[in-house]
């Protein structure tokens, strides 16, 4: 299981980039395949839902995908 909350710091990937940044996730929304929006929710299991967006303190957002560490939880 990977777990993943609102508030969990995590290591991610902007769209094509290499280098990783660290951020902590502000917001969390399961959508339907192809879409941004979806249902909020507070955490969820990345090994459970494949489209998967957050939202994250630096500004940015990015899909369940671009996340490569979960630092805490």
């Amino acid at each position: 299981m990977k777990i993943i909350c609102i508030g969990s710091k995590v290591d991610y990937r902007l769209w094509g980039q290499k280098q990783l940044r660290t951020a902590t996730v502000e917001g969390i929304e399961i959508c339907k395949e192809g879409t941004k929006y979806g249902r909020s929710v507070n955490r969820c299991d990345l090994d459970k839902h494949n489209q998967v967006v957050f939202d994250l303190s630096d500004g940015h957002w990015c899909y369940g995908y671009q996340i490569a560490h979960i630092l805490n939880k």
